[in-house]
């Protein structure tokens, strides 16, 4: 530690805003080639490094407006609505004025370690916000950021082990999306194209023509729906050193569940309408912003009322059928909602939802090819949800100098 430096961001890096060209003018977005980010294109984003968000802008939208371009490498921090998104330069880009960003002297800044400690040190960040009507990091507060820097070849082995990590977490994501990639590929081609079946005679149906043999069920005749509680807010009793998941919407991400961010006691359960559902129970939600997102459940869990539990009924009609399904049509289902203010759909709705049934003798033959495509994606998320942890446990220590960077390459290297 005695080599560490205590400086501030302004001293290692300089700090970059960013600006939105107007939106008036067409000419500064139509065609362009520029990467302009926002903070909307970091929300969820769970990668280091962002080559482009959702929109570009032109030559003249950066020159008529405050963008600046940044080089590659430069990390981007998201200043306000919301503060602490942090992102890397996968290549030159811009961004909105959403952002303070910084670009790093590589001789005192590793910019992966700049990375890592804003991604660590966010609360403190945080309180140093100011503003009324929103909270904001100014550039002049940013370059006031106090850091603790160790010497660079510290630094370097410090992202390296944290890097690993991060490396392993984005290639079982990345797997993780070509496998529901490829399920929902062999879904569509067996149970919306008829593709094995297009030689064979099709039907007449209540969703149109089907092959011979198929049929057109509601989705309650599949699989049985419920929904949740939410024990009352004002009994500490319910929620306190409670061991049972419960789940809400803004947990789905069309994901597996492991663990809830809140937990119930046994008590809460018996005085409200929360139920446990069972492991792999397909969730969706009914509310609000979330209508339409999805999760499985991997250990038995309960939700509050904004989730329907789509529940197997026998292992004949799996999880992944319905879960294929609500995603395939989340479109269709999001359009039957109702409401004003707040969009809403019900049990009944997707109970009434029809669904093509195969014969047996196709199901016999596709549905184990999901399962296995879909088991591999559980279990990447939860060696996933183990690196994560370790990486978040080691961070903090070895960016304060609390355990020494041997000690954490041990741990690191029993993993991967």
């Amino acid at each position: 530690m005695s080599e560490w430096i205590n400086c501030t961001l302004g001293d290692i890096a300089e700090v970059i805003g960013g600006g939105t060209p107007s939106k008036s003018k067409p000419e500064y977005y139509e065609g362009g080639t520029i990467p302009w980010i926002t903070p909307k294109d970091l929300s969820g984003y769970p990668y280091r490094y962002i080559e482009r968000g959702e929109n570009n802008i032109t030559e003249l939208g950066l020159a008529k407006s405050s963008a600046r371009m940044l080089p590659k490498g430069a990390v981007l921090f998201s200043s306000r609505a919301p503060i602490g998104y942090v992102a890397i330069a996968k290549n030159p880009l811009c961004t909105n004025q959403g952002f303070k960003s910084f670009i790093c002297d590589e001789k005192k800044v590793n910019n992966l370690f700049l990375y890592y400690f804003l991604k660590s040190n966010l609360p403190m960040i945080e309180n140093m916000a100011n503003g009324s009507t929103f909270k904001e990091i100014s550039g002049s507060v940013a370059k006031t950021i106090p850091i603790s820097l160790p010497p660079l070849n510290i630094q370097e082995k410090i992202v390296s082990i944290i890097g690993s990590l991060d490396d392993k977490i984005e290639l079982n994501l990345k797997m993780n999306e070509t496998l529901g990639e490829m399920a929902m590929t062999l879904y569509k081609h067996w149970f919306v194209d008829f593709g094995p079946f297009q030689d064979g005679e099709f039907v007449e149906s209540e969703l149109g023509m089907i092959p011979k043999g198929w049929k057109a069920k509601k989705l309650g005749d599949l699989y049985d729906t419920s929904s949740g509680g939410t024990p009352s807010r004002r009994k500490t009793e319910y929620y306190q050193d409670g061991t049972i998941n419960w789940l809400k919407t803004k947990e789905l991400n069309d994901n597996f569940i492991f663990e809830t961010e809140e937990k119930i006691t046994e008590l809460g359960l018996e005085n409200s309408s929360a139920k446990v559902f069972p492991k792999n129970t397909v969730i969706i939600a009914m509310y609000g912003a979330t209508v339409g997102k999805l999760g499985i459940l991997s250990e038995p869990s309960s939700t509050n009322q904004a989730c329907c539990a789509v529940i197997e009924k026998n292992q004949s009609f799996s999880y992944v059928l319905a879960y294929l399904y609500l995603l395939f049509n989340r479109t269709k289902i999001v359009g039957l909602a109702n409401g004003g203010a707040q969009q809403n759909i019900n049990q009944q709705i997707i109970r009434d939802l029809l669904i093509v049934v195969p014969t047996e003798k196709a199901l016999n033959i596709i549905q184990p090819k999901l399962l296995v495509l879909f088991e591999l994606i559980r279990t990447n998320e939860q060696e996933n949800r183990y690196l994560i942890n370790l990486r978040d446990y080691l961070l903090p220590r070895l960016l304060s100098g609390e355990i020494d960077v041997s000690q954490a390459e041990k741990q690191v290297e029993e993993v991967l």
